[in-house]
């Protein structure tokens, strides 16, 4: 059997296709496991590293108001399909995996015209314009959030989580009781809005002399970051990059960050309780709404893009410093988020889907 993974555009999309592409391919190898993405996506620079193969369709948002670029939009969709059903005929996967996104959409539909069985998978809380419109199309739609079910009517939808890379999940790092360690970061790219509050937030940590700071800043601010801690007593760690986010979740008692779909269920495998400042310009809210979702569960803090000052970062950090009980409570609640299994559920259910219409 042959899978074919369409991911692209964001990690959020990526990193969940890589976990179910590294469990299809420890069970049936790596030849029998392909990637479709574009060429300007981040998946040109990571799924690579993985050792996949990745091919490339030419794909876009259907966005702007213009009628103009609605029609120059609809004219590459249907260049992508075209492509996309050229390199499916070549490739002739048993089954296609769309992973959401704008980058999903000519795969799944070429697809679908050429009779092959498609499968989606949901990160967000809140499913994606292209999932919602590709799922009628689809065998069945893989959702990790339980509460997104409502959004997908009556077709086939199973609950199984979001999957976590395995390379997260192989840490052996284990942390130092005695240190009260807090990481942030935003992204691989990091995001400026929360390098501003956590510069904020420094001298109100200059006191707790038992507290390690991990910062991801992203290379644009870096420098500027880092010689600000410099002038500090704080233990820090500062980086523009890391490869090893396993580590600092292990590492970690409060996580600071946005909240993309892999960084929350990223946090429920780590069990970590979270301060989540949702990037505003997310497609849909669907970093709001994903927050939402750890806050009502209580595994987090909800703190919006504009309310993000030292002094409420702060707050929520003394208050969870003060309460022990309150921060594992807090951790255990975002991991009843995880799937252990995830990959190994959708996996299995394509197999089963593909053998009955044998």
């Amino acid at each position: 059997m042959k899978l074919l993974i369409s991911a692209g555009g964001t990690g959020g999309h990526i990193f969940p296709g890589i976990a179910v592409a590294e469990a299809f391919a420890n069970k049936r190898g790596k030849d029998n496991v392909v990637f479709v993405g574009t060429t300007y996506g981040l998946e040109a620079k990571i799924i690579p590293k993985y050792g996949f193969r990745l091919l490339f369709a030419d794909s876009r948002q259907f966005l702007g108001k213009s009628v103009i670029y609605k029609i120059s939009t609809l004219i590459h969709l249907i260049r992508g399909i075209h492509t996309c059903m050229g390199l499916l005929k070549k490739e002739r996967p048993d089954a296609i995996l769309g992973m959401g996104g704008f980058t999903s959409v000519p795969v799944v539909l070429a697809g679908y015209f050429l009779g092959l069985p498609v499968f989606l998978h949901e990160q967000n809380a809140e499913p994606g314009l292209a999932n919602k419109m590709l799922s009628r199309f689809a065998e069945c739609t893989f959702i990790s959030f339980e509460e997104s079910k409502r959004h997908f009517g009556k077709r086939h939808v199973y609950h199984t989580g979001n999957p976590v890379r395995k390379t997260l999940k192989t840490s052996t790092t284990t942390k130092a009781e005695d240190l009260f360690s807090i990481f942030v970061f935003g992204g691989s790219r990091g995001a400026r809005s929360i390098n501003e509050a956590i510069l904020m937030l420094l001298p109100y940590m200059e006191s707790y002399k038992n507290c390690n700071m991990f910062h991801q800043t992203g290379a644009e601010d870096y420098e500027r970051i880092f010689e600000t801690y410099k002038k500090t007593n704080i233990n820090f760690e500062v980086f523009p990059f890391t490869d090893d986010m396993g580590k600092y979740y292990a590492l970690s008692d409060i996580v600071i960050s946005r909240a993309g779909a892999s960084t929350i269920f990223e946090l429920a495998y780590f069990k970590r309780a979270a301060i989540l400042i949702p990037y505003p310009f997310s497609a849909g809210q669907h970093q709001w709404k994903n927050a939402s979702s750890v806050e009502r569960l209580g595994g987090g803090y909800l703190i919006g893009n504009e309310e993000a000052s030292g002094e409420r970062l702060f707050e929520v950090i003394k208050h969870l410093m003060d309460e022990p009980s309150l921060l594992k409570k807090m951790g255990e609640n975002i991991g009843k988020l995880y799937v252990a299994d995830a990959e190994m559920q959708i996996i299995s259910k394509i197999e089963e889907e593909i053998k009955t219409k044998h």
